[in-house]
């Protein structure tokens, strides 16, 4: 059975980077935000041989002008229904890839520099640890210094500020080298903040671009409904061999679908323009 609402889509992307769990966390995502953006049923139409027998006694009981109408407006239905439901799929296809690209992307985002963190946080602790000695040492020899000065001891005194300036020196070479690995840490913390700030901002630019959407589905909804009630009209005409009734709906439904056609390339559309922010925010991924 055809019909205007959007179906789930069998396709299933496979994203370098995204985990299973988060790809099915992604799609049950995607498919909860559709449920709840088409909350209406669509218009359920099936184009039977029943349809079809009753139509052509319809079409028969007119004039041959009205016949040739009819025909052709009930033909040209049939090929707009079937082309916009065909959308679904595309739509559906697309939708389901741009939710498990966002889902892997701000999976990214939070493991952005995360190893040279890691690494950098690895040599900080081993460097304090490997000269924590050299300090200690250190500040056990100055204290001695100051002992030995206050005893007035002058040949110690000298023995152990020449010890002193030595290890100064040494101490303050390691303790340098620490502040340069603090220094490249705190930067790979800072780059991982701004650049997580950054593509956050291009993947905002998603939001304006759902509301539209939603705004389409709504209006998409509403002409299904139209659909369906003119399509009962329809048969209801055929019925009862009503060529003028028949030919008056089968212009509504021209109508109707047409619109509706019109919207589902919108909403692909701006899945597409989706697809263009992810792709921006890939880029600025390291």
């Amino acid at each position: 059975m055809s019909t205007f609402k959007e179906g789930k889509s069998t396709n299933r992307p496979t994203l370098k980077g995204c985990t299973f769990i988060s790809f099915i966390l992604a799609i049950l995502l995607g498919l909860s935000a559709l449920l709840l953006e088409n909350p209406v049923q669509a218009a359920s139409i099936e184009f039977t041989d029943s349809i079809h027998d009753q139509l052509h006694k319809t079409a028969a009981a007119a004039g041959s002008t009205q016949k040739s109408i009819i025909t052709k407006q009930y033909n040209d239905f049939s090929t707009l229904y079937k082309d916009t439901v065909s959308w679904d799929a595309k739509i559906s296809t697309i939708h389901y890839d741009n939710e498990a690209q966002v889902s892997a992307i701000r999976q990214q985002i939070r493991e952005i520099n995360d190893e040279k963190i890691t690494k950098l946080e690895t040599q900080v602790k081993e460097l304090k640890n490997k000269y924590q000695p050299l300090f200690d040492s250190y500040s056990s020899l100055t204290r001695q210094v100051s002992a030995a000065k206050k005893l007035k001891d002058k040949t110690l005194y000298k023995v152990l500020s020449a010890q002193a300036d030595v290890m100064k020196t040494a101490a303050a070479l390691a303790r340098q080298q620490i502040r340069t690995q603090q220094d490249a840490l705190a930067a790979a913390k800072k780059e991982k903040t701004n650049l997580s700030k950054k593509i956050r901002g291009v993947l905002a630019e998603i939001d304006p671009v759902k509301n539209k959407m939603k705004a389409e589905k709504s209006v998409l909804s509403g002409q299904s409904k139209l659909i369906s009630t003119e399509w009962t009209n329809f048969k209801a005409a055929i019925k009862k061999s009503d060529p003028d009734r028949a030919s008056d709906s089968l212009a509504r439904l021209l109508t109707l679908s047409s619109k509706a056609h019109s919207l589902k390339q919108n909403i692909y559309n701006l899945e597409v323009n989706i697809s263009g922010i992810i792709k921006r925010s890939k880029a600025l991924i390291p």
